[in-house]
């Protein structure tokens, strides 16, 4: 008896609540009984309210941990939108389920069994990624259109204070003041612009009064700030105060991959003549309001951090290699002294204080202290390039990465001729007539991907073999951009400098006894941010090394 499976989908948790993914698994089922299959509760996958442009889903995730398993025989599927949205995810999925001999039946659809199905699933699948880039569109004109008319549906959600209430047969959807909540609105105004309160001490007394946020999270200082900005509170709701552009960060985020997966995307204020006003009830005044803006501009104008621009070189770079959060700026001053003292902090303090994470034991540093060695870093590796060469060359023999590259090159070499030669038995049996086309199709397959990841393996370790040649490269560049600056380096002034190690260094770890300075070369899997420097290494010694530190450079008093 063969082993069945029934996969749905809808992609909201409107359409789960009002049960037609029951039809379809209704559907499904019938078909499959039909067929002279017994289905079972442990055949049915269901993903309520999961969107198919993605692949990430848990039932699909499970389905195909399954056909992988070699588990499942049949599988009975809606339509192939139900299985993507996307073209290029329909074929990822169809060839994988082939591959792994499972047979795909659409209710509404062909089953993809010959050439004239095949085109008709792909010319399907286009279609519903053209369907949804439709959808799309049409959804931002028409909440545009009602954002105009002055409706609050394409708000969808109300910021703190509010009630988002649902349209119904007597009334459109509106915003609802909720008492509890526009009080302690009122209290954070009131505390901003009458108080003079910093913004930190504000969600510092919020979270100390226990008053949770909207989503039951503790305050911060962002939070407020945004609060502050909304012109909501004022009774006239924003639409279209954002929109999403691409994202470059200085350095990759707290617990993020180094190299970036894909295009990273991240909101942009637009100006505010821009946006669509929408009226809703006010929960201040209008002048206080105007008073709580204008005093957020004083505090920018005012700001240190603008009164004095050049104050911390490695602004962005510094990053805790306990915790992973960012190093920030923070000053200090004796009583009796005018002279400032500024530090690199790590950041977690303040997540602390605020009950968002857990304080690390990460020392502080002085700034011109760390300033200075990374200065003196980089203006060593601009002297001498050819230590980074040296380094390369040096830890590459030291731990037999050259040696292993060799072996593993060799490994798969060898795997790509056994397979290649069992799918040349195997052609040959088919040939003989002593395997049918159904059994050769999936075993062919399999050999095909096996050969696949052996070739791949073995590029893999002709790049690592070949990074010499690239770090040669790399390291003639530096040579020519080190000409080209020449003895101007001591001349440079601070934004030059600054420029100079933005251009150079990827990032900069600190720990409680040592620095490392991340210089943006490339590393052994030949991507850039990966070379490990020792800012105190000597002229004359290596300095550089991938993944690795040198003698530590100890930390001063500070």
């Amino acid at each position: 008896m063969k082993k069945v499976a029934l996969y749905a989908r809808v992609s909201s948790d409107r359409q789960a609540q009002q049960a037609t993914v029951d039809s379809q698994v209704a559907a499904l089922k019938e078909r499959a009984v039909s067929d002279g299959h017994h289905v079972f509760p442990a055949d049915l996958y269901v993903d309520d309210g999961c969107s198919g442009t993605t692949l990430i889903r848990p039932a699909l995730e499970r389905l195909r941990d399954r056909i992988a398993e070699g588990a499942i025989d049949v599988l009975y599927v809606h339509s192939p939108d139900r299985l993507a949205r996307r073209y290029a995810y329909q074929v990822l999925l169809l060839e994988e389920f082939s591959a792994r001999g499972v047979s795909l039946v659409f209710l509404q659809g062909a089953s993809g069994e010959n050439a004239e199905d095949q085109l008709l699933v792909q010319v399907q699948g286009m279609l519903a990624e053209y369907e949804r880039a439709r959808l799309a569109e049409r959804c931002r004109r028409g909440k545009l259109h009602r954002a105009r008319q002055g409706m609050v549906n394409p708000l969808s959600t109300a910021p703190y204070g509010y009630r988002y209430v649902r349209r119904s047969d007597a009334e459109p959807a509106h915003y609802e003041i909720v008492r509890s909540e526009a009080n302690v609105v009122r209290a954070i105004f009131d505390a901003f612009v009458h108080q003079q309160m910093p913004l930190r001490a504000i969600a510092r007394r919020l979270n100390t009064q226990q008053i949770p946020t909207s989503k039951g999270g503790c305050w911060r200082a962002p939070r407020v700030h945004a609060l502050l900005r909304n012109p909501a509170y004022m009774g006239q709701a924003a639409y279209g105060k954002s929109e999403s552009v691409e994202s470059r960060p200085l350095r990759p985020r707290r617990s993020k991959p180094r190299v970036a997966r894909g295009d990273a995307r991240t909101h942009r204020r637009r100006p505010a003549d821009q946006w669509i006003s929408i009226p809703v009830p006010p929960i201040v005044p209008a002048e206080l309001f105007a008073a709580a803006r204008e005093q957020m501009m004083r505090n920018r104008q005012l700001s240190q951090r603008h009164a004095r621009g050049q104050r911390y070189l490695l602004q962005g770079l510094v990053v805790c290699a306990r915790c992973g959060y960012a190093f920030c700026g923070r000053s200090a001053s004796k009583p009796s002294s005018s002279v400032v003292y500024r530090y690199y902090c790590c950041s977690s303090a303040q997540a602390a204080r605020d009950g968002t994470a857990r304080a690390c034991n990460n020392r502080s540093i002085r700034a011109d202290v760390l300033d200075a060695q990374v200065w003196d870093s980089v203006r060593q590796v601009l002297q001498d390039p050819e230590r980074v060469e040296q380094e390369w060359l040096r830890r590459g023999a030291a731990d037999g990465a050259a040696a292993a590259a060799q072996l593993e090159r060799a490994q798969a070499k060898r795997w790509v001729a056994h397979h290649q030669r069992s799918l040349k038995r195997l052609l040959d049996a088919y040939e003989a007539g002593a395997i049918c086309l159904e059994e050769l199709l999936p075993r062919a397959e399999r050999l095909r991907e096996q050969i696949r990841r052996a070739e791949q393996a073995v590029k893999q370790a002709d790049d690592r073999l070949s990074q010499n040649a690239v770090l040669s490269a790399v390291v003639t560049r530096l040579q020519d951009f080190a000409e080209r600056v020449g003895q101007g380096l001591e001349q440079l002034d601070w934004q030059g400098r600054r420029q100079l190690i933005r251009t150079l260094v990827a990032r900069v770890e600190l720990d409680e006894e040592q620095a490392t300075v991340v210089y943006r070369l490339p590393s052994s899997g030949g991507r850039p941010g990966g070379g490990h420097v020792d800012p105190s290494a000597p002229s004359g010694s290596s300095a550089t090394s991938p993944g690795c530190r040198l003698s530590p450079w100890r930390l001063g008093g500070s």
